[in-house]
């Protein structure tokens, strides 16, 4: 085993034998590299391992004795512990530091009989035992009734638990069970059922080969395939779990005994089902059946839901070489080999047992032949046998699912064959072991397309011809790919460029010129320079180049862009190199600019260009220094020139990386809502290095000026203001931004942020009045210095008559080193001009709602403000557009920028409960799950609650009323956003009263998400929300054309004109897609996402209506009527208020891409070595220690943050003693720390949301990364 990728294939390469690189392994998947130099990912249904103490190993549900006589599993997804007998608990379930408790109420248990994973206690009641047992993903806990007389025990007849610890239990109409901690879910239950010890049923065939045979007998593990189930109601009363098992079961003549009664817990929902063709059940979950059961008569189908994600390493955008499903047969009817075969079918609908006629077949993959019989069945034992489910069409279809960005693939197993024929036929009956089946796939990454490109050392312009100084230039790349133990070959290829341009220019025309040779070996994401080749003066050449992947793929990837150059050897020399690189992006860092000709005197520099000038010092070199301030994320190019005595230009380049991004030293959000309340919205939510809470003084909050529910701070123009102590040293580098609204125009100045000094304010943000006649314009100014009187630097932009009404989002910045000021407006650069000329610090208070002439405050704001952020750095292009981690020169991380939505609703339909009544008081709802808004969604009758996206809950909507009961009434099923009237039913009359209500406005930013399965065809909408006469918005599927849309109106009338943005790629039926629309107002655009990633915009030249209806979750409303009803699963419903950047919503994707729950917790003495991680239990984080000694907290793989200690290779963490968190190299010489030294800190912690944090033992945070 090997941490990294790298580490895997030269250890396998020495060592001749696959190894696993143990940084990619989760309970379900892994990659493991191969001695031929290849990555081999496999994925399985069934948890295959668990990480204990900090190290990974093999499931193994065998009982050992604890040291305090209990007993657990050796090794366990569920942290579950069972009775040693006594008063204790029975059962004692622990997750991620929170309990669930089941006792035996009626007396001490005896000590346990234990064998294997199950311990049974004797005669707790009167021929009745007690069975614990521990599974793959948790445990059950089974009354085994053995005698009639046993069962007309009252106390068998009522079964009672008690329940214990921090979690709370209820139960769902459909009998299933759920243990939540908040809004987190502990365990969950199927319904509870139980079943007899039947073994025949008069059904099975008398042919010869089975004739010694017998049907496989019931036990507290699972019922046999000919036993007799009945359903067992469930009630959580007075602390205790009740079970009722069924009368007639119990008291029928001929029920065969024992008799089993059992829930099964789990911590994990399992990652297979099974369907029947007459809806008949089976609780034995240790086989998938496949064909005509025997005894039953009942048709079998299984499926498979494969994870294509293995913690960092996932499937999605690979080349796909091979693949293949392996399965294990168990045992076949047929003593010989008969077939089986494997569809692609939509994603699972409901586990254990799926809908039949839901999980379609939806195309041929493979058929595979076998049979294996160990019980006597046939003359000679047939051990258990392997049968590979492969070939083009898997291939093909894994590489499909890979390209579509899948999270998983879904296949099914069923006894047909590939024309549909013959799947009844008897001797096709199999039985598989789903913890053996596995999804095997040899993958690789395409190479991306190479940046960075440079000639002679210098970096290519964005357009136009770079001239250089030199007749024999050579190429340099960054060469780009996804594998980081990959090598690439880096080609090149150039021209020189025709007369009629760079445009002319094809894949054929004109002729190449003879390459530099092909460079091999290179690591990804590495610079490569070519070998020289030779130009002539006067002449314009271009190069390009590529990379390819190393044997045995050879893939190569797409041609970067041409980049144009020319020779001229009379341009003197330059080069460029930091002296001091900037910390971060806004910061200030340091540069020398040199030339070796003599006759040098002065130099030039800049980002896009170089434009700025600075005289040449010295003699030899000519040389200048000057201060600069990094203005992109990740990679920076300055452009430099030298300028000979003659005017001849020099052309260099020097090319730095900055880290992240640093956040506000403040921020007040303004605004309250559930859960915020003004307190809250005048607190410092960046408290570090100095908590500056503001003091409100005449602020008014207004309700729905921005938020619907919600109240916003509001400046009534003459003395309203809030305070806080002095925040910005503004005589240093500095930003301000803030949300802001006005409902008329200004005729006067107002202000909404400064910072006071003893005269003048040190900086101004909100409107001007400019010009003659006045003209209103949004502006940004600075005094040159401390007195009113002083020069007045302004940026300003015209305030649009649309923008009235409407939120604006303002930022001024102050760029100390390139003396300038800059306003932003909605994201955008409105304006630069040159900043003051004397900076100075302005000492007073910070203040919003006002501004500060004169020596007193003046030119108070008239409007709403909100998110006001102040910043010690310059703000950048990137901090409002974000940017991704896959762009070209970003620093690996995934930034979603300085703006962030506000969440208004959130419906993961965890606990929602199906309406076959509606309004029935604790049905037919979904409350929202995570924010605390209070709103639901009520659901229509015939709405059904079953297997949703990630193995948790969802929402299934079709026009029938419960089909799988045998219902044919048609039904319009959708959800609406609606508050509980009286949420504790005073009048008991046990109906539900709603009021409908909106979540967003529409008139403002928004974005709104959902994960939708697409069923059939048709139009389908999943969210909109709705108006008087139309949707304001929705998002959906446009059977039309076969792809996703998102659309907004632009008024509440029937004949309103729309705005749409289409996918451009086909939708994909039966798999979980995740969908989410964004309405930018400030770029006044629409854009659409499909699984994180941006797949349309489109321009809107209206705002779209303001709608005071419903959010509705799988309709709309269109021309007065319900259209467009869902057909199809639809999940994790989430809006904002707001507009999320390209990098927001790939990051909020990947937070919901499903993770198998895992260790999140370092304490006090433990540590991490290469390879080891904590992971979150949801949202996809994982804290990663690297081989090259970095400590990583990535999200689905993408980093987010880090120690910055890379090139240590064999560096460790260690959580010392002392409370701090150390990285030490392997000589144990410190790199980083969290500085906790002599703290009460005891744990380091790895939260759901990505946070970082180190408590101490009452959960006080200590340090946050």
């Amino acid at each position: 085993m090997a941490g990294s990728e790298a580490g895997a294939l030269a250890l396998a390469a020495s060592c001749r034998e696959p190894v696993v690189v143990d940084g990619t392994r989760t309970e379900l998947a892994q990659v493991v590299a191969q001695p031929d130099g290849r990555l081999r990912y496999e994925a399985a249904v069934v948890p295959q391992r668990t990480r204990t103490a900090g190290r990974w190993a093999d499931v193994d549900l065998d009982l050992a004795r604890a040291g305090d006589g209990s007993w657990r599993p050796a090794v366990s997804v569920a942290d579950v512990t069972f009775s040693g007998g006594g008063t204790g608990p029975l059962v004692t379930l622990r997750r991620n530091g929170s309990t669930m408790t089941m006792s035996w109420p009626r007396g001490p248990l005896p000590a346990p009989t234990v064998s294997g994973d199950s311990a049974t206690y004797a005669d707790v009641l009167a021929d009745v035992d007690l069975v614990v047992r521990a599974t793959p993903t948790g445990f059950t806990h089974v009354l085994k009734v053995k005698s009639a007389k046993a069962a007309t025990n009252p106390a068998v007849r009522e079964v009672r638990f008690g329940l214990g610890g921090d979690a709370a239990v209820g139960a769902g109409p459909d009998g299933r069970l759920r243990a939540t901690v908040g809004r987190n879910v502990l365990a969950s239950s199927e319904s509870a059922v139980m079943w007899d010890s039947r073994a025949e049923t008069g059904n099975r065939p008398s042919a010869a080969p089975r004739a010694g045979e017998a049907a496989p007998r019931s036990t507290a593990a699972a019922a046999g395939d000919a036993a007799r189930l009945a359903p067992v109601a469930v009630q959580v009363a007075g602390g205790d779990l009740v079970l009722r098992p069924d009368a007639k079961l119990l008291a029928a003549p001929d029920t065969v005994f024992p008799l089993f009664v059992d829930p099964a817990w789990s911590v994990y929902k399992t990652k297979w089902a099974y369907a029947t063709n007459n809806n008949s059940s089976n609780t034995d979950y240790s086989v998938a059946r496949v064909g005509l059961n025997p005894d039953t008569g009942a048709l079998y189908r299984s499926f498979f839901e494969f994870p294509t994600t293995a913690n960092s390493v996932s499937l999605k955008g690979k080349h796909i070489e091979s693949a293949y499903v392996q399965m294990k047969l168990d045992h076949s009817w047929s003593c010989g080999d008969t077939i089986a075969s494997m569809y692609l079918t939509p994603a699972i609908n409901a586990t254990m047992k799926a809908s039949w006629s839901t999980m379609g077949l939806t195309k041929f993959l493979d058929a595979a032949y076998g049979h294996a019989n160990e019980s006597g069945g046939c003359s000679s034992i047939q051990p258990d046998m392997i049968m590979n489910f492969s070939g083009t069409t898997v291939t093909s279809q894994v590489q499909a699912a890979a390209t579509g960005n899948w999270n998983t693939l879904t296949v099914g197993f069923t006894a047909r064959a590939s024309d549909g024929s013959g799947e009844s036929t008897q001797d096709r009956w199999k039985k598989f072991f789903p913890a053996d089946a596995k999804l095997i796939v040899d993958y690789d990454t395409k190479p991306g397309v190479p940046n960075g490109l440079q000639v002679a050392q210098v970096a290519c312009p964005a357009s136009g011809v770079l001239t250089v100084g030199t007749l024999s230039p050579t190429f340099s790349a960054v060469f780009p790919d996804g594998d980081p133990a990959d090598s690439l070959t880096a080609s090149w290829e150039w021209i020189e460029v025709p007369s009629g341009g760079i445009g002319t220019v094809t894949d054929t025309y004109p002729t190449r010129k003879t390459a530099p040779a092909a460079k091999s070996g290179i690591s990804p994401n590495t610079r490569t320079t070519s070998a020289a080749v030779s130009v002539l003066s006067g002449k314009t050449y271009a190069f390009r180049a590529r990379g390819t992947d190393k044997s045995p793929y050879n893939i190569t990837g797409s041609w970067s862009g041409w980049c144009q150059f020319a020779a001229d050897t009379t341009r003197p020399p330059v080069t460029a190199r930091m002296i001091t690189v900037p910390a971060g992006p806004g910061l200030k860092g340091r540069v020398r600019i040199e030339s070796t000709a003599t006759d040098v005197t002065k130099f030039r520099y800049g980002w896009d260009a170089a434009t700025k000038e600075v005289a040449a010092q010295g003699t030899n070199p000519k040389y200048a220094e000057v201060d600069l301030t990094a203005l992109s994320f990740g990679t920076n190019v300055l452009y430099v020139k030298a300028i000979d005595a003659t005017l001849n230009e020099g052309n260099g380049s020097v090319e730095f990386s900055v880290r992240h991004p640093s956040g506000p030293v403040a921020r007040w959000g303004l605004e309250t809502y559930p859960g915020i309340n003004q307190a809250a919205a005048l607190a410092d939510a960046a408290p570090a290095p100095v908590n500056s809470p503001l003091t409100a003084t005449n602020v008014s909050w207004p309700s729905n000026v921005h938020l619907v529910g919600g109240q916003t701070a509001t400046f009534n123009g003459t003395s309203s203001a809030a305070t806080a102590p002095s925040v910005l040293s503004t005589a240093d580098s500095f930003s301000v931004a803030a949300w802001v609204r006005v409902t008329a125009m200004p005729t006067a100045d107002t202000v909404a942020l400064t910072q006071d000094g003893t005269d003048a304010g040190g900086f101004l943000l909100g409107t001007r009045m400019v010009g003659s006649p006045a003209v209103a314009k949004w502006s940004f100014s600075m005094k040159d210095n401390s007195a009113q009187s002083s020069t007045t630097r302004a940026a300003t932009q015209d305030i649009a008559s649309v923008e009235l009404g409407q939120w604006v989002h303002l930022a001024g910045v102050y760029d100390k080193p390139a003396g300038k000021i800059r306003l932003y407006v909605n994201g955008e650069l409105a304006m630069e001009s040159a900043g003051p000329s004397t900076p100075w610090q302005a000492t007073g208070v910070f203040a919003v709602g006002r501004g500060f002439v004169g020596g007193a405050a003046d030119k108070w704001w008239n409007g709403s403000i909100a998110t006001v952020q102040a910043f010690d750095r310059v703000l950048v292009p990137h901090d409002f557009t974000g940017q991704l981690a896959t762009e070209p020169g970003s620093s690996g991380f995934n930034e979603p920028g300085i703006a962030s939505p506000v969440r208004v609703g959130d419906w993961d339909f965890e606990a929602a409960v199906s309406c076959y009544t509606a309004d029935v008081s604790d049905t037919c709802e979904a409350p929202d799950s995570t924010t605390a808004w209070g709103r639901w969604q009520a659901l229509t009758r015939g709405s059904e609650v079953a297997a949703g996206y990630g193995g948790g809950q969802g929402l299934w909507l079709d026009y029938q009323y419960f089909p799988d009961d045998g219902f044919t009434e048609a039904t319009q099923e959708y959800g609406r956003s609606a508050t509980k009237l009286d949420p504790n039913d005073s009048d008991g009359n046990g109906i539900t009263e709603w009021q409908d209500t909106p979540v967003l406005r529409t008139d403002d930013s928004f974005t709104i998400s959902a994960w939708v399965m697409l069923g059939n065809e048709g139009m389908r909408t999943a969210l909109s929300q709705r108006g008087v006469h139309e949707s304001a918005t929705w998002l959906k599927f446009d059977s039309a054309v076969n792809k996703w849309q998102f659309i907004v109106t632009d008024e509440d009338v029937t004949t309103s004109p729309t705005a749409s943005v289409r996918s451009t790629n086909p939708a994909e039926s039966g798999v979980w897609t995740h969908l989410a629309g964004v309405y930018d107002a400030g770029r006044k655009e629409i854009r659409l996402y499909v699984n994180g990633l941006l797949e349309g915009t489109q321009a809107v030249s209206f705002t779209p209506m303001a709608s005071n209806g419903p959010l509705l979750v799988g309709r709309t409303w269109y021309h007065d009527q319900m259209v467009d009803q869902w057909v199809g699963g639809i999940d994790n419903v989430s809006v904002f208020q707001g507009a999320m950047t390209d990098a927001a919503m790939f990051s909020f994707y990947n937070s919901q891409v499903p993770a198998t729950p895992g260790v999140n917790t370092l304490n006090r003495g433990e540590s991490l070595t290469p390879g080891q991680y904590l992971r979150s239990d949801v949202g996809n984080y994982q804290l990663l220690m690297q081989d090259d000694g970095n400590l990583v907290l990535t999200q689905a793989g993408f980093p987010i943050w880090d120690t910055g200690t890379w090139g240590n290779p064999g560096a460790y963490t260690i959580f010392q003693t002392d409370g701090n968190v150390v990285v030490y190299t392997g000589a144990r010489v410190p790199l980083w720390d969290t500085k906790t030294w002599s703290t009460t800190a005891d744990r380091l912690v790895l939260r759901d949301d990505g946070d970082l944090v180190l408590l101490d033992p009452g959960g006080t945070i200590l340090w946050r990364r």
